[in-house]
């Protein structure tokens, strides 16, 4: 045997060669693997950071486009007010601390207004951004400098302000400070001898944490370095770059074609050191082999060691909580187990710090592996998603979210993982897997690795809020310009009722005391016909005027089936046309309701039209039916409106009478029709609600009380009977068949009636005879009512409380300020013959 002859010792001498041979090599292995671990690791934490970085810097200048574009909408801006505009600016430079300077210029590079006011009036025409937006029309950046007032380093940035038809006007600016990046690297707890660096596509080396020796002129970054990033774009590479020091460098792409690179101290050789150890130990090793030949320690140590194994490999599945437990640290294997303990929560508090970051960030961010698999995400996007990161990692992409024009492979989330290329989108509806959509912005950045896609980065943020502060800033715009039609229609209305008061107060008149006046039954009824067709006209001026507040209120008591019989009939043809039925159930003896009439003609006859627009949505037959009916319990008269088209949705009745909502295109209606019904009844101390009709289709329903307040009976008591004074009546219009006309109706009843043109015409009259009653129009030529007025307060005091004012302009504010002054009698035009005699024997009667 080859053993004979060997003594004891040499045998154990072997043996402790061997065993020393054995933990050398042990030694070894262990600290190559913790070395290719620590580099790859390093690395790969390298290019998370910079890619972070990357992405904070892209945001940092997407931000900075955002805030110039908004900045351009301000109409200081646009209109050059420098006193505005820069203390516009100030205000947003205070609120935003990364702008170093806000500011505009004019097209010709003269700057009109900044928040740094020692570059107010500058001229900037020469500055190379200032050229790229001014005449590219694009956001324009400028090169690295240091910023004069605080020394920091900063770039420029400028977009261009364009008028409706696209020519400039002025470019916006803002001087963008770069020490982002020592925040970050503050935020993200780098090691010592870690460094961040920014560098432009021309090697200009932008901005540097920690920077060695700040000066002002600009530095350069290595060539090999910017080779390596010309040549790869994104990804880790080892070299002496950024310093005297080879480490492991991250490297990313940034915004307008920068790089952001990150440098990690280079792995400490744990390996080296455990070899060193480990040498001075083998002398040490050798007795205690010895030993444990005696006493089985050499199980011992087998089994350390593969406990130490089976930590790495738990560490490299990346448990990074895991340890070894050894409180024993004096061997070799201790102080291996030391060291993998420390290696170990390094890592793992570099991988908190890089969770710490991305939880920070405040957008969602996810990444996906080469088979679409969720690999990780972060806290915003586990929110948004609807699940936490241990649901939601290991899932399909597909199975998280879709976009909704999209699904499967066609995806265009997928897109930047089989194309390689960044894809963005602004404006895009995402499906989550409980099938709710939610509205978002998204960039899809691929992780690549030696220059293959390995998977993808998605960042994204929800602009729910936004898309609903911009659908609500669209409605308020909506809103205004109904508001200005309706104002426009208000001025139109008044003047087109003005112009038909006073002839259709003569047609009134006249066919009333044509009417009067014949025995013939035939000529008599054609003058009721007249009669009744006038006031027709006469109501729908009014429902126009109600429909714009412009008529004025008067209560009396109102037979509520009369306004259903009156507003069916004024819409009767539109009805016949769009062949719609119409059922008029009205109760017998229904008591009166104290309201203004003209309201609650408009009341009805807006619902009559809603229910109208409804039925020309659903095919034949159409029904449309009014009822009324008497509540004695509750002491209300009823009215209810039915239709049968497609009635109102349960979600949307609680909106249905809220000003300018409306389910009509805007061609059709302007959502003010039932919020003025709801006004209406409300303000005669009734409701008004809508349901569902029998049968389906929209049921309204208005309830209003019964009768007269007590305090209006005895003022509005019957008139004691007995004949009519006769009395002297000065009539003052200058439209001359509306005076005629009321002359005659006045002389019919035996009164003496004399007619003036104007004011000075009855000034004239007045002074030679002493009337009675003076009817007087509003507006006249030369002299008008209230002048008229004015002059009788002088000269004849007391002929002023014998003024009755006849007034066609709809107490417009300058006439309904003068009868709230003046607190005299007044018509409103049109009126018939029985309102111009009652007024005037309440006169005689004082």
């Amino acid at each position: 045997m080859a053993w004979r002859g060997v003594s004891v010792r040499g045998y154990f001498l072997t043996i402790v060669t061997l065993a020393l041979t054995a933990a050398l090599v042990l030694v070894l292995d262990l600290a190559h693997q913790q070395r290719r671990q620590l580099v790859t690791t390093t690395g790969q934490d390298a290019l998370r950071l910079a890619r972070i970085a990357a992405a904070a810097h892209e945001r940092t200048v997407a931000d900075a486009q955002r805030t110039l574009e908004l900045l351009a909408r301000f109409p200081e801006v646009r209109g050059a007010d420098a006193g505005g505009c820069t203390g516009l600016v100030a205000e947003l430079r205070r609120r935003l601390p990364r702008y170093l300077d806000l500011g505009a210029a004019h097209a010709d590079g003269t700057v009109y207004c900044a928040a740094d006011p020692t570059i107010a009036r500058a001229r900037l025409a020469d500055r190379p951004w200032f050229r790229s937006a001014a005449e590219w029309r694009q956001l324009g950046v400028g090169e690295y400098h240091r910023d004069r007032a605080t020394g920091r380093p900063a770039v420029d940035v400028a977009a261009p302000v364009l008028d409706r038809r696209g020519r400039l006007t002025a470019v916006v600016f803002a001087v963008l400070d770069l020490a982002w990046l020592h925040e970050l690297a503050g935020a993200a707890d780098l090691p010592p001898g870690a460094v961040i660096a920014l560098i432009d596509r021309d090697g200009l080396l932008l901005a540097r944490h920690p920077d060695p020796a700040p000066v002002a002129e600009a530095r350069r970054a290595d060539d090999a370095l910017m080779r390596t990033l010309t040549a790869r774009g994104s990804g880790v590479v080892e070299m002496a770059a950024l310093g005297s020091v080879a480490r492991p460098l991250g490297f990313a792409h940034a915004a307008n074609g920068a790089w952001v690179v990150v440098g990690l101290p280079a792995p400490a050789t744990a390996a080296g050191r455990a070899f060193a150890d480990g040498v001075g130990w083998i002398a040490v090793i050798g007795i205690l082999v010895l030993l444990a030949a005696v006493v089985g320690s050499e199980r011992l140590l087998r089994r350390r060691i593969e406990h130490l194994v089976a930590a790495t490999r738990a560490l490299a599945a990346g448990d990074f909580g895991t340890r070894t437990g050894w409180t024993d640290t004096g061997g070799e294997l201790g102080q291996v187990g030391q060291a993998f303990d420390e290696m170990a929560a390094a890592i793992e508090r570099l991988t908190r710090r890089t969770e710490l970051i991305l939880e920070a960030v405040g957008e969602a961010i996810l990444g996906v592996d080469a088979e679409e698999r969720v690999t990780f995400l972060n806290g915003v996007a586990a929110a948004l998603l609807g699940g936490s990161a241990a649901e939601l990692v290991g899932r399909s992409l597909h199975g998280v979210l879709r976009e909704a024009t999209g699904g499967g492979t066609g995806c265009p989330l997928c897109a930047a993982l089989a194309a390689g290329a960044v894809v963005q989108s602004s404006d895009a509806l995402l499906v989550k897997a409980d099938g709710t959509a939610v509205a978002v912005e998204y960039t899809c950045t691929p992780k690549r690795d030696g220059g293959r896609t390995i998977g993808v980065v998605v960042a994204l943020k929800d602009i729910s809020a936004r898309k609903r502060t911009d659908q609500e800033r669209q409605r308020q715009r909506d809103t205004l310009h109904q508001r200005d039609k309706l104002a426009s229609m208000a001025t139109l209305l008044a003047d087109v009722a003005h112009e038909l008061n006073n002839p259709l107060t003569v047609i009134i008149a006249g066919a009333t005391l044509l009417r009067d006046a014949t025995a013939d039954d035939g000529v008599r009824r054609r003058a009721e016909l007249l009669e009744q067709a006038a006031e027709r006209c006469a109501l729908t001026i009014r429902n126009f005027l109600a429909l714009v507040r412009q008529y004025p209120a008067t209560r009396e008591e109102i037979a509520l089936d009369r306004i259903a019989k009156e507003t069916v009939a004024l819409v009767a043809y539109q009805l016949e046309v769009d062949e719609i039925s119409v059922d008029l159930s009205l109760a017998r003896d229904l008591p009166p309701v104290w309201a203004d009439p003209h309201q609650l003609h408009q009341v009805v006859l807006n619902l009559v039209t809603n229910a109208r627009h409804a039925l020309r949505t659903t095919p034949p037959p159409r029904r449309l039916s009014l009822t009324t009916r008497h509540d004695a319990e509750h002491g209300r008269v009823v009215l209810e409106v039915a239709d049968s088209g497609p009635g109102v949705a349960p979600e949307l009745r609680g909106y249905v009478f809220r000003p300018f909502f409306t389910t009509k295109s805007p061609e059709e209606g302007t959502g003010l029709g039932l919020a003025l019904c709801h006004d209406i009844v409300a303000a005669h101390g009734g409701t008004i609600r809508v349901e569902t009709a029998p049968g389906g289709g929209g049921l309204f329903i208005v309830e209003l009380p019964l009768g007269r307040p007590e305090e209006t009976k005895t003022a509005l008591a019957a008139p004691v009977a007995g004949p009519p004074r006769q009395g002297r009546v000065l009539v003052v219009d200058d439209d001359v068949e509306l005076a005629g006309v009321l002359a005659a109706a006045l002389r019919a009843e035996g009164h003496e009636v004399q007619i003036a043109a104007n004011g000075l015409d009855a000034l004239a009259l007045i002074e030679a005879t002493d009337f009675d009653v003076i009817l007087t129009d509003v507006r006249m030529p030369k002299l008008d009512g209230p002048g008229l007025h004015r002059e009788l307060a002088q000269r004849r005091p007391e002929l002023v409380e014998r003024l009755v004012f006849l007034t066609g302009d709809i107490l417009g504010r300058e006439t309904a300020a003068f009868l709230e002054r003046t607190k005299l009698a007044h018509l409103t035009k049109p009126f018939d013959i029985k309102q111009i005699r009652r007024v005037v024997h309440d006169i005689l009667d004082r």
